[in-house]
Formats: C-alpha cells, structure tokens, sequence
C-alpha cells in the first residue's frame, strides 16, 4: 500500500515540496511586513505635520517618497540582519573553539597556582 514511499523521486519531490512551502511562508510574511512598514512611513507626513508641527508638506508625492524610502530601508536592514544571521552561524565553530581554549587555559593557570 505505500510503496510508493519507496521511490527516491516521490521523497526527493516531497523534501522539495515542503522547501518551497517553507519559502513561500518567509516571503510572503516578507512582503506584508514590508507592505506594513510602507503604509506607516507614508503616514509620517502627515503625522509629522499635525501631531509634531514639522513643516512637511502633505502631498501624495510626499507619501510615496516617504514610503517607497521606509520600504526599501526595511529591504536593506532584513538583507544585512539576514547576512549578519548567516555569518553568526557560519562561524560558530571557531567561537566554540577559541572559548573551549580559553578554558583550558584557565584550567592550566588554576592548576600551575594550586601546586
């Protein structure tokens, strides 16, 4: 009855199938985060003008700037929180390495004292 599950292509297909749902989840969360982020800097004007008495000019041109800028700095900061995420795990071997040094050099030092 399931030896379909045999078949390397069926599995390969399904670890490929869960990726992609996986991604897709990520990016579509991506996108209404940054759909959010650009619907309150578009605000900015005007609550810059009514609330703190900036002198920003209200104009649909405005709230686009304002907007399309609010997007693309949340676009940057994601890249780099991402690049900056990456990095942490690629080198956390080496971290691990040079604390477990750390200790046994410590453990030496206390030893050399003791004696």
């Amino acid at each position: 009855m399931l030896e379909f599950l045999g078949d390397q292509s069926i599995l390969l297909f399904f670890a490929i199938f869960i990726v992609f749902t996986i991604l897709a989840y990520k990016l579509v969360k991506f996108l209404f985060k940054t759909f959010i982020i650009g619907l309150v800097a578009a605000m900015f004007p005007v609550v810059g003008s009514m609330v703190f008495g900036l002198n920003i000019e209200i104009s649909l041109y405005n709230m686009i700037w304002f907007a399309v800028t609010g997007m693309g700095l949340f676009i940057v900061y994601s890249a780099v929180r991402t690049g900056w995420k990456t990095l942490r795990f690629a080198f956390k071997p080496f971290r691990l390495l040079k604390r477990k040094k750390k200790e046994v050099v410590v453990e030496k030092a206390e030893k050399s004292e003791k004696s």
